[in-house]
């Protein structure tokens, strides 16, 4: 049976492990120039805050703590932690650049989170406990749980008849909004941080992970459709899974370029910073044969190489 309780128990030392985790996922956003998943993450760290803080914290009482830290401090991390990562994931895997970049980021937040969990278990820097937990049962969440991803499905299938979603894209969106859930829910069971205050089911895992961020996948998406369309001129279609294995470097600026034929400037700065020429050249060249876009002149194709040249 599932559990009404969603709980964790951890020591003081999961923050300081964490704390080292965001650094360095923050360091590799800023490293690879990804300003909009950061943006986005600032975002979902102020959406936790209002949500688990304040309105089920302090308003609804739904969310308990128990812990030697100033609540306000102690929900400040606890809402950025997931909140920060799990927004800017999600939005990077929007994105969807190339396979390499997919794989990169879902390794790092499932190995970062679980050496988090497990590491804290087994190094003792501060093992004073911390117990946070919610009861499901009041205001009937997993009910508005439920016809929240619901209404995400109905959304969906109505852009998929319109022809404004593929059906690739459609399953895509809500698998990325089931592992970017799993990796919470999976390193904190695999680490015994749900199991200790006898609140955890294998049931629970798993309805945890397909309801919490399915429930707003979709709207998600559709809000982050504007800044792609800001950055590329129009709407392309995502990345297909035709294109993983072609793709090394930014589908979306192959598509936007092969498509208009036109140079941002800043951007093709980042390029050439982010990737290599022969890599960028070689997309155009796979795009335009896949797509059946006409292939950039030997003009544009010399001020491409301009932009690397001068790196």
């Amino acid at each position: 049976m599932t559990t009404s309780v969603v709980a964790r128990t951890i020591g003081i030392d999961f923050i300081y492990f964490d704390i080292i985790f965001i650094t360095i996922w923050v360091f590799f956003l800023i490293k690879k120039k990804y300003w909009t998943p950061i943006l986005w993450g600032l975002v979902g760290w102020i959406i936790y805050i209002f949500v688990d803080y304040v309105y089920w914290y302090l308003i609804t009482q739904t969310r308990h703590y128990i812990g030697s830290i100033n609540p306000f401090l102690f929900f400040v991390w606890f809402c950025f932690s997931p909140g920060f990562v799990q927004f800017s994931y999600v939005i990077v895997m929007f994105e969807k650049r190339n396979r390499k970049e997919l794989l990169f980021w879902t390794l790092l937040l499932y190995i970062g989170w679980t050496l988090v969990a497990v590491g804290s278990q087994i190094i003792p820097l501060n093992d004073a406990i911390i117990k946070v937990y919610r009861d499901m049962n009041v205001d009937n969440q997993r009910l508005n749980e439920l016809i929240l991803v619901l209404i995400n499905i109905v959304v969906a299938t109505i852009l998929y008849f319109k022809k404004k979603l593929r059906l690739e894209d459609i399953l895509y969106l809500f698998l990325v909004g089931t592992l970017v859930e799993f990796a919470l829910e999976f390193t904190l069971s695999v680490s015994g941080i749900r199991q200790e205050q006898g609140g955890w089911s294998f049931l629970t895992m798993i309805i945890n992970t397909l309801l919490e961020f399915n429930l707003g996948i979709i709207l998600m998406y559709l809000l982050w459709v504007p800044f792609k369309i800001r950055k590329h001129g129009k709407y392309y279609f995502q990345l297909s899974f035709r294109d993983l294995k072609a793709i090394k470097t930014d589908f979306d600026a192959i598509a936007s370029l092969s498509e208009t034929k036109q140079i941002h400037d800043k951007r093709m700065r980042e390029y050439s910073k982010l990737y290599r020429l022969e890599d960028f050249l070689s997309d155009l060249n796979y795009y335009s044969k896949a797509y059946s876009s006409t292939p950039i002149g030997s003009d544009l194709g010399v001020k491409l190489k301009e932009y690397w040249e001068r790196n």
